[in-house]
C-alpha cells in the first residue's frame, strides 16, 4: 500500500483529501504545518506528498526543498488557493522542485486521484 502525506493547515482540506485517497486504497498521513511534515518524513517512508504552498511554521516550498535534500526521489503535488495572491502563479513557483502536478483550490479530486495513480504507478 502506497503512503501519501497530505500537508495543509486547513483541516477540511486534509480530511477531504484523506477520505478521497483512502477510498482509492492509499494510506494517508496528515500534517497541519511544515515542521510536522518534515518530522513525519524523517520517521516514515512516504511515496508522495501533497503540500500546500502557504503553511505555518515552514512554507511548502521550504518543506519541498528540505525533503528533496533528504531524498532526491521524493514526489510532490503542490496545492494553493484562498490567499490574496494569484494561486495559479503561486503553484508555478513549486515547479522548480519538479512537482508531479499543481492544483488550485477548490481541488478537482477526480483529477487528483488520476494524477496520484499515475505518479505512483512507476
Amino acid at each position: 500500500m502506497k503512503t501519501i502525506l497530505v500537508v495543509d493547515d486547513a483541516p477540511m482540506i486534509r480530511e477531504l483529501l484523506k477520505s478521497v485517497l483512502e477510498a482509492e486504497g492509499f494510506n494517508v498521513i496528515e500534517a497541519a504545518d511544515g515542521e510536522e511534515a518534515i518530522h513525519i518524513c524523517r520517521d516514515t517512508p512516504i511515496d508522495l506528498s501533497i503540500i500546500d504552498i502557504f503553511l505555518p511554521k515552514k512554507g511548502g516550498l521550504q518543506v519541498m526543498g528540505e525533503l528533496i535534500k533528504a531524498d532526491s526521489s521524493h514526489k510532490f503535488i503542490a496545492i494553493s488557493g484562498g490567499e490574496a495572491f494569484n494561486p495559479e502563479a503561486i503553484v508555478e513557483l513549486a515547479k522548480v522542485y519538479d512537482v508531479v502536478d499543481t492544483f488550485t483550490k477548490p481541488i478537482d479530486t477526480r483529477r487528483l486521484v488520476e494524477v496520484v495513480r499515475t505518479a505512483l504507478a512507476d
